[in-house]
């Protein structure tokens, strides 16, 4: 009879090894499912925003630059990048999201010190500008003006930045422009997180 119990304990431990085997790969398969889905809407989510921002605004493109980590240096310091993840454009406009990807924030360093730290960039002609290196990325896109906020968790922590161009015309930034980009800037990043 020993023997018996024995057999049968093998046979429900065995059981329950396939039974967990098969639910935990249907749980993931689920949770990957489930994973697209919502990125899905999250990416959905995030270009209705910027629709609305491309017409309320009257730019030409919208976009979302997003910070993240690069290569690192033979030092082993981390190189610090940001790309553009999202974007918007009016008919006639050239996309540039593909056009930017991994630029590195040292090369770019006045344009987005001055983002993060005073909360906006805002720059109503490029010529304004005494960033050679990021007059010449504003020129090669075709942009007359552009207006950027960051994008902050609830935590406040920056992990990018909101932007619109205005490529067909010069654009002058009033304060209710920066208050309706801040307050998008709060929805995207609601999205993101």
């Amino acid at each position: 009879m020993e023997g018996f119990y024995t057999v049968l304990a093998a046979l429900i431990s065995a059981s329950a090894t396939l039974f967990s085997v098969w639910a935990g790969k249907k749980i993931l398969h689920r949770t990957k499912a489930d994973s697209i889905v919502n990125e899905t809407i999250q990416n959905a989510n995030v270009y209705t925003a910027l629709d609305f921002l491309l017409e309320e605004s009257g730019a030409d493109r919208a976009y979302v630059m997003e910070f993240h980590n690069g290569d690192h240096y033979f030092s082993g310091r981390g190189q610090q990048k940001f790309s553009c993840t999202y974007e918007t454009v009016r008919k006639g406009i050239s996309s540039e999201c593909s056009n930017s990807q991994n630029h590195r924030i040292s090369n770019y360093h006045h344009y987005i010190s001055v983002a993060v730290n005073e909360g906006v960039f805002a720059l109503e002609q490029i010529e304004d500008t005494e960033d050679v290196s990021f007059k010449a990325l504003l020129k090669e896109k075709g942009v007359q003006s552009v207006l950027n906020v960051p994008l902050k968790t609830l935590n406040g922590k920056i992990i990018g930045l909101i932007g619109v161009d205005y490529v067909r015309r010069k654009k002058e930034f009033t304060p209710e422009t920066l208050d309706f980009m801040k307050r998008q800037a709060r929805i995207v990043a609601g999205y993101l997180l």
